[in-house]
């Protein structure tokens, strides 16, 4: 399996305290990634524009999907806001 993506998602924030910026992955590309790493978070380096980050993406059952989260520090450095589409890359570590 390949381990760089590129997508493109829309930024969504989760409800309730702390302000976590989300973006959702594909359920066809999620499905791919939990067949070969079945237990749940998977490590990547995420790059949007100029900027990358280490994260993970957490696995969420109610969408069947992972959700990579978007720190405040990225969002800030690359003027990116709640509904804004975005293109990101990623490679799993």
């Amino acid at each position: 399996m390949k381990k760089n993506f590129k997508i493109k998602a829309k930024v969504w924030r989760w409800p309730g305290d702390g302000g976590w910026h989300f973006v959702t992955l594909e359920k066809e590309l999620s499905k791919k990634i939990r067949d070969v790493y079945t237990k749940g978070f998977v490590r990547v380096v995420a790059t949007v524009g100029k900027t990358s980050w280490d994260t993970s993406l957490f696995p969420h059952k109610l969408s069947q999907s992972y959700l990579l989260s978007v720190k405040k520090s990225v969002r800030q450095k690359e003027n990116i806001f709640e509904g804004d589409s975005i293109k990101l890359a990623f490679k799993i570590v």
